[in-house]
């Protein structure tokens, strides 16, 4: 209900991609910085380790600050909620990534020369220096700070740098070789560009399925049929299943009370006439606190559900509600104004919130589920320790870094601990604001064809549609008899009652949508004669029949030249995220990964 309230909105999905590309390109293009690999203190203090190299507190919160500061300069305000999870999941992430890179390089015998880090320091010094607030003038790198501190040898964090520096050589040095790997031929090179610029024009008619044919059930040997025709699609990158138990938190009135009472003392000093934004800048826990809680897009009056909409609609413009709970927070709203918006009967609302938290004072609860986390354990069964407790556990469906389900919006670190356990795994005791939530690695798939028993669903609608694609057989037997009797693509469509349409301008990479389903048919076009008449063609979502009118075939001359370099980058761009991905899952899965930070998501 109150959803896009109790989340980052839009820029909380934008902070998780963000993160995540940013860190697929430090593994393709070079990391901008590594930071201390040692530690003398062994476990102590540390936040985790990987394969027994200690990642240490202080460098998780140097990082943490970092990426902090990143957020903060984007969106102006300091991430909370969801987003200061997802800052801190990608932190270790990138981390855990750190220290799998650095090792490999180590074993790989590469170190870092000291003329090396001169060069790099003097010419070409790393992001993470550019970002450092001693060298920035108006939010910007000053090469003028930079050269000046650079001819200060008394510069007491020149040690610092230039430790940093040696370590992250070797890392690149390792990339650098990796990458030198990777080849593209010039025959591959020629092959990208023809898919990209040759084109074709054609003329196209489908026979399109029954959807009201009375059709058999599929039986499992049909089932068996799809599966291995189309088992080739049915490709999946590493991911994971896992069995998730949501446990709501309890709060009691004496939880309650401070939090109600902050609520209410802020609206009554609004209405009193304190300024809303100064007071959510002051008091607000929400996302937008910093810009004085505005809620950065036009909201429906529908979305604010039964309890807030109403309340939110009696308002005027400048007014406020009166605290309403839900969950874990008390949330006022000021009206800023009602917004028309065409093809709505009613005006959006654009709005302002003060958040205000609950905290769960008791440990009762906590005590409750950490037990039940550890009976899970020793029955090796999450469902069965919920079962005893008459809880009931879900399963997310299978996903990956980039794509985290929606039961784990709230705690995406369940999910990076999801990706990188081992089978039947049971997770620490993690928790949201308005839960404890505790997982079970459920079903790993390591990459490659997806499993037939997970595609079930998916076999019997295509079976299904293959029936119907079978019960329009004598439509499409009628049209090839016409155009065996010497008819036009045209007349013997409309004879059959379809209309046949036209294709311009279609390449290889970019098919026309109306295609999309049929790549059996586009590449017959680009292999066929002009004025030839290809079909009928069975697809899964019916029967073509195309003419091909003309192609345009790239010529390999000053243009081809032009593009050699935007094609090489982007198909070795493409084919080092893979591998880089590939590799590092497999770094991952060998390694032994320890995470100590038990007291800021657990």
């Amino acid at each position: 209900m109150l959803r896009y309230l109790r989340t980052g909105g839009k820029h909380t999905q934008l902070i998780w991609w963000v993160l995540t590309i940013v860190t697929v390109v430090t593994f393709v293009f070079g990391f901008n910085f590594i930071s201390s690999l040692g530690g003398s203190g062994g476990q102590s203090g540390a936040a985790g380790s990987v394969n027994g190299a200690p990642i240490t507190g202080q460098e998780y919160d140097d990082e943490l600050a970092r990426q902090r500061l990143a957020f903060r300069t984007q969106y102006g305000s300091e991430p909370t909620d969801r987003d200061e999870k997802t800052v801190r999941t990608q932190v270790w992430h990138e981390l855990v990534t750190r220290r799998l890179m650095a090792a490999q390089a180590e074993a790989s015998g590469l170190h870092a020369q000291d003329a090396e880090v001169v060069l790099m320091l003097q010419n070409y010094p790393p992001q993470w220096l550019r970002d450092e607030p001693e060298f920035q003038t108006d939010g910007k790198f000053d090469p003028q700070k930079y050269g000046a501190a650079l001819a200060s040898p008394e510069h007491p964090s020149w040690p610092y740098y230039e430790q940093r520096v040696r370590q992250e050589l070797p890392v690149q040095k390792l990339q650098e070789r990796l990458l030198a790997s990777l080849k593209l031929s010039e025959p591959e090179l020629l092959q990208a560009y023809h898919e990209r610029f040759d084109q074709v024009a054609a003329t196209v008619a489908v026979v399109t399925p029954d959807l009201q044919a009375k059709i058999a059930e599929p039986t499992a040997a049909d089932l068996d049929r799809v599966y291995q025709e189309y088992k080739g699609r049915f490709y999946a990158e590493p991911r994971v299943d896992l069995e998730v138990l949501l446990v709501p938190k309890q709060f009691t009135d004496e939880d309650l009370r401070p939090a109600r009472q902050t609520a209410q003392s802020l609206v009554d000093r609004v209405r009193q006439g304190d300024d809303f934004a100064e007071l959510a800048k002051s008091y607000s826990e929400g996302p937008g606190a910093a810009q004085g809680g505005i809620i950065d897009r036009v909201v429906r009056p529908e979305e604010l559900g039964p309890e807030l909409g109403p309340k939110v609609e009696a308002l005027q413009p400048g007014q406020v509600t009166d605290p309403v709970q839900t969950g874990s927070r008390f949330i006022v709203v000021k009206l800023l104004e009602r917004v028309s918006q065409p093809g709505q009967d009613r005006p959006g609302l654009r709005l302002a919130q003060i958040v205000v938290r609950v905290v769960q004072t008791g440990e009762l609860q906590r005590q409750e589920v950490q037990a039940l986390q550890a009976r899970a354990r020793s029955l090796k069964s999450l469902g069965k320790a919920a079962a005893e407790k008459g809880l009931a556990t879900s399963r997310t469906g299978f996903f990956d870094l980039a794509n985290v389900p929606p039961a784990l919006v709230m705690t995406p670190e369940v999910a990076d601990w999801g990706l990188a356990a081992k089978p039947q795994a049971v997770s620490p005791v993690f928790q949201s604001q308005d839960a404890f939530v505790i997982a079970q690695s459920a079903e790993l798939h390591p990459g490659g064809p997806l499993a037939r028993k997970h595609l079930e669903a998916t076999l019997r609608q295509m079976a299904e549609l293959e029936a119907r694609v079978q019960a329009v057989k004598p439509v499409a037997d009628r049209v090839a008899q016409a155009l065996a009797a010497g008819q036009p693509l045209e007349t013997a469509a409309r004879a059959a009652g379809l209309e046949s349409f036209q294709v311009t301008g279609m390449s290889r990479v970019q098919m026309d949508q109306r295609l999309s389903a049929a790549p059996d048919v586009v590449g017959a076009l680009f292999t066929a004669q002009p004025g030839k008449v290809i079909g009928p063609v069975r697809q899964p979502a019916g029967w073509y029949f195309a003419r091909l009118e003309r192609r345009m075939v790239a010529p390999t001359d000053s243009t081809y030249e032009r593009m050699k370099g935007p094609l090489v980058n982007a198909i070795l761009g493409n084919r080092q995220r893979t591998f880089f991905n590939g590799w590092l899952s497999q770094l991952q899965a060998k390694a032994k990964i320890q995470d100590f930070r038990r007291s800021e998501a657990r």
